[in-house]
């Protein structure tokens, strides 16, 4: 864990990610880990029902009776879909490619499209194709908030919003690692794939939180909470997954990140704690 400041954030950017180009949506190092992957690919022995998978896709709440592994399956392709919709939207309007703003935002903005990608390989592992999906119509009013309130409140928004995201990631990668325990190749691909996911938003806080003062820092931290079980709510599979004792547990202590980088093998960057 590096948490050197803001300058220090820049360097690992451009050292994790390479050379971005915002025109093509493209990080020259996350275009490597890519070629990596395809050069290398990874199949479950036993791939999805494509017809189940499809069907509950776009269903508000699954049919009863999915096992778990189906349920991860569909969690995986929904839950970021709001960050999806979210990051188009910023794009449509502007948010993050004026000339004169900081070089860490288009790095932001690029990680996010690369969320996407990362959980399309998940769902490849078992011959399934990620689909776009609206949100929920309340989850994008949420999402819509965030990206047209001022600035200023939008740092605090924000960054609960991706202290929520590291704790559904984590805990997604969590339950994919064990719910495929008896795949190893298959445990690692799906390990690896969430981590970089949670290595981006773990970062994604910590800049957020320096463009906070301690009062909005305290004002994430009470927010961040609602917004998990928001998600939860909002996309059922997980609240199906989680145990949610086990979920209430870890809402109720402080955001931890130790608990968040233990056993992820690439560093990680924070530049202020939450």
């Amino acid at each position: 864990m590096n948490d050197n400041g803001i300058e220090g954030y820049r360097e690992f950017l451009l050292r994790r990610d390479g050379e971005a180009d915002l025109l093509n949506r493209r990080l020259a190092n996350r275009e490597d880990f890519f070629a990596e992957l395809q050069a290398n690919p990874v199949r479950s022995a036993r791939p999805a029902d494509r017809d189940q998978f499809l069907r509950n896709l776009r269903h508000r709440r699954p049919e009863p009776g999915l096992d778990p592994k189906m349920l991860f399956l569909l969690a995986t392709a929904k839950l970021n879909q709001a960050e999806r919709f979210g990051v188009g939207l910023g794009e449509t309007y502007g948010r993050n490619s004026a000339a004169d703003l900081p070089p860490e935002r288009v790095y932001l903005e690029l990680e996010e499209h690369y969320h996407t990608r990362l959980l399309a390989y998940v769902l490849d592992i078992f011959d399934l194709t990620f689909e776009v999906v609206p949100p929920p119509v309340v989850l994008r009013q949420f999402v819509k908030a965030g990206v047209f309130m001022p600035e200023r409140l939008g740092f605090l928004f924000v960054g609960a919003a991706e202290m929520a995201g590291c704790v559904m990631f984590d805990e997604l990668r969590r339950t994919g690692i064990e719910l495929f325990a008896d795949e190893p190749d298959v445990s690692e691909r799906i390990e690896r794939l969430y981590a970089e996911i949670l290595i981006d938003e773990i970062g994604h806080v910590g800049y957020c939180a320096s463009r906070c003062t301690r009062a909005e820092r305290a004002v994430m931290r009470r927010l961040y909470p609602l917004i998990v079980r928001f998600f939860a709510y909002q996309t059922a599979e997980i609240g199906l997954l989680v145990d949610p004792a086990r979920l209430r547990a870890r809402l109720a202590r402080p955001f931890d990140v130790a608990e968040l980088t233990a056993g992820l093998r690439n560093e990680t960057y924070l530049v202020a704690h939450p």
